[in-house]
């Protein structure tokens, strides 16, 4: 459960109108901005957020277990900010966003959420960007699957076949087989053909007389 600051607490009690939403967006890059629905520009955990953006959001759809809380954001194209080439150059995805309650007549606030943001588009001169609850992270895949087929595509950098190649055209299944025999680049297979499967990792000891560490004649 999150603490709220006593002074917030009563503000929230009392009804008072002093009380403004603050959105605070750090690029991946360490770029710092502030965005608020009040009327005037504030200073808040010594960002400025300006007023007058159209910066805000919607409601937070959540969903039970890990599933990512998603909401959405939208706001002007200001060209001092928020500038069209710089959502162009993917300066803004990814960046995290800290959404905070703040009484502006003191300067006292409380986070309320994180996240980060996710898709984001250009509409009529504004943008529109999918705001991800940091759980979205444990959806993602990092790192690399063990496999006996090849993760790379056919044709990019780590696989290196050139799409002037005679079989580009007939594709590849990831086989190591293809991958020999149609284009001759196992210097580049990204898979582990010769990876054991679940029936020998989990079979006893062979009955075979000899055991001197051999072989026991595995397929790829």
């Amino acid at each position: 459960m999150k603490d709220v600051p006593e002074d917030i607490q009563a503000a929230l009690a009392s009804g008072v109108t002093t009380l403004c939403d603050c959105w605070i967006v750090t690029r991946t890059d360490g770029a710092q901005f502030g965005f608020t629905d009040h009327d005037r520009d504030f200073v808040w955990q010594g960002v400025t957020c300006r007023a007058g953006s159209g910066f805000g959001g919607s409601d937070v759809a959540t969903e039970s277990g890990l599933a990512p809380d998603q909401t959405a954001l939208v706001g002007a194209l200001d060209d001092a900010i928020l500038r069209d080439a710089d959502l162009e150059a993917g300066l803004w995805a990814g960046a995290r966003v800290e959404i905070a309650r703040v009484d502006w007549s003191t300067g006292a606030g409380v986070t309320c959420s994180q996240g980060e943001l996710g898709e984001i588009r250009r509409v009529d001169g504004r943008f529109e960007a999918e705001l991800l609850g940091l759980s979205h992270r444990l959806s993602q895949v990092t790192g690399r699957v063990f496999a006996r087929r090849c993760d790379a595509e056919l044709g990019d950098a780590r696989c290196g076949v050139e799409t002037s190649h005679p079989g580009f055209a007939g594709g590849c299944d990831k086989a190591y087989a293809t991958c020999r025999d149609r284009f001759d680049n196992t210097l580049n297979f990204r898979g582990f053909p010769y990876m054991v499967g679940n029936d020998v990792l989990q079979a006893g000891p062979a009955a075979d007389p000899v055991r001197d560490g051999g072989s026991r004649e595995l397929t790829g």
